[in-house]
């Protein structure tokens, strides 16, 4: 079974990490979550998509990094709500 609770956590220090301005560090732990996510035969894809998108979008937003991090941050936090759910727990 999938911790749900652990990958939320994983979540909430990626959202820490994009929150510092590095981009690269940050999309590298968006890849180990989704990984993780994926596992889950039941949610996974659909939680997963919350934030795989920005992997392919990542070089469209070179230009405006800051914009590129807010909305990963608000799409990290849409899916840590989800996971915590998941997880029984309070968001």
């Amino acid at each position: 079974m999938i911790d749900f609770g652990k990958i939320a956590e994983d979540v909430d220090e990626a959202i820490k990490i994009v929150e510092t301005g590095n981009i690269p560090k940050c999309l590298k732990r968006r890849e180990r979550i989704v990984a993780e996510i994926r596992r889950s035969r039941v949610f996974g894809t659909a939680l997963a998509e919350l934030v795989e998108p920005f992997i392919i979008h990542a070089d469209e937003y070179e230009l405006d990094r800051k914009a590129f991090a807010e909305e990963l941050r608000e799409y990290f936090g849409l899916l840590k709500i989800a996971l915590m759910e998941l997880a029984g727990e309070e968001p």
